[in-house]
């Protein structure tokens, strides 16, 4: 979903959006699909591979009290690396 004042995706953003929502949580490893989750909004290729529960949980969630992340001991960051790593072959599962 997009904000009105956020200008469209190029074709090479939507389509690397929609490769990561195919892809794991990479909280916890939950099959996708998965929601991309933006660390910070309009940039697209910074998105996160997120099922709901780690991405909008109340309890678990990045928008909620995180504690899924607490748990792996993961942030923002760390979840790009993973999702990255599998979206690009070079990791099978969260470290």
């Amino acid at each position: 979903m997009r904000s009105k004042n956020s200008k469209p995706m190029t074709r090479a953003e939507a389509a690397h959006v929609e490769a990561v929502k195919l892809l794991p949580c990479s909280v916890c490893d939950s099959p996708g699909p998965s929601d991309a989750h933006h660390i910070k909004q309009g940039q697209h290729f910074t998105v996160v591979a997120l099922c709901k529960d780690c991405h909008q949980g109340s309890f678990n969630g990045i928008h909620g009290q995180r504690r899924m992340w607490l748990v792996r001991k993961m942030d923002e960051l760390d979840a790009l690396a993973v999702t990255l790593g599998r979206l690009h072959g070079t990791m099978g599962v969260a470290a």
